[in-house]
């Protein structure tokens, strides 16, 4: 596990690292770790990098059937922070799990989540999308009525010429299709909760 670099996915990380202090993430890929450790060590880098110290790791989460593991950790302020990726090799992962388990003596059990537990971040979506269908719809028809003026830059003009082409309507049903599905996931889920794989650290978070 040490002297590997492992493929992986995530939000702006690419490559993976475990070495003898700490997990290491970075945003390129790489074929050693000689290559990755010289490259993570500059100061002066564009690319994003991410590290755990092992001290640090309050729990580490996987739920069955799902590839996204999710580290839980204290940052340097003290506050928790998270760290979600994917590996590419289904293998990788157990090797990983054994890893912190056998090497760095973290505590490996499997429970099955509450219904409430396997629901809530499906819930904050649900919430969100409301949220987000309600401000499309009412700035859809405020382009239709000619109150609300098409954004003049970017990424803004390009929402707003969408919302313009859909029209409310059409931003309800997109609106409700998600909405739908989000439901749907989560009357799965709360009716049968998966089971999750987790590794408490051993310094007792």
């Amino acid at each position: 596990m040490l002297n590997q670099v492992f493929p992986i996915h995530g939000n702006k990380i690419f490559s993976f690292v475990a070495d003898t202090d700490s997990l290491k993430f970075s945003g390129s890929r790489f074929n050693t770790v000689e290559e990755f450790l010289t490259a993570f060590g500059k100061k002066l880098s564009l690319t994003n990098k991410i590290e755990i110290k092992y001290d640090s790791i309050k729990s580490v989460r996987k739920e069955d059937n799902a590839k996204t593991v999710k580290i839980s950790y204290k940052t340097f302020a003290g506050i928790t922070g998270s760290c979600e990726f994917s590996f590419n090799k289904e293998e990788d992962c157990e090797l990983f799990f054994n890893y912190l388990e056998k090497e760095r003596y973290f505590q490996r059990t499997i429970e099955t989540l509450t219904p409430f537990k396997a629901i809530r971040s499906h819930i904050l979506g649900l919430v969100l999308t409301i949220a987000v269908t309600a401000f499309a719809y009412y700035q859809a028809t405020g382009i239709a009525n000619g109150t609300v003026e098409i954004s003049g830059y970017g990424k803004a003009r390009a929402f707003d010429a969408l919302l313009g082409f859909l029209g409310n309507k059409g931003v309800l049903a997109v609106g409700g299709a998600i909405t739908a599905y989000i439901l749907y996931k989560i009357w799965l889920r709360y009716s049968n909760p998966p089971n999750q794989t987790r590794l408490i650290a051993p310094n007792g978070y």
